[in-house]
């Protein structure tokens, strides 16, 4: 969801990632593997979305995250122990200027052994970095 929609002309080709401090309580594994995702989701594979450089700050920070039940979701066939997350995401300018936000947000409810929480927040990686290839590239 946009938030804070890009009105701007700004393109780049390089980009710096940073957590931001949530409003609600993460553990430090989950920030360990979203900070790696999205490294990957912006500067990996073959045809990185962007090359490392203060071209543009993607600051993002989770504003809502229920790891839910895995044992959960995997007794009760995803009908049960559900899990959501929610990232916002800050696109800023070299000049300190936001460019847009917006809120990405990832769920399972239920997939092979349950599922894992790891899944919601690869969703969410992937939204972001689709409306910055969008919107910046």
């Amino acid at each position: 969801m946009v938030e804070e929609p890009n009105t701007t002309s700004y393109r780049t080709q390089s980009a710096t990632v940073e957590y931001d401090k949530s409003t609600v309580a993460v553990d430090a594994e989950n920030i360990t593997y979203t900070q790696r995702k999205m490294e990957e989701a912006f500067f990996g594979g073959d045809t990185p979305l962007f090359a490392r450089g203060d071209g543009m700050t993607v600051r993002y920070r989770y504003i809502g995250f229920e790891e839910g039940s895995q044992v959960g979701r995997y007794l009760t066939a995803g009908i049960a122990g559900g899990s959501k997350i929610v990232m916002e995401v800050d696109f800023v300018g070299p000049d300190g200027q936001l460019l847009a936000q917006v809120r990405s947000e990832g769920s399972v409810s239920g997939g092979f052994f349950g599922g894992s929480n790891k899944t919601g927040i690869d969703k969410a990686v992937k939204k972001a970095a689709d409306y910055a290839s969008s919107q910046f590239k």
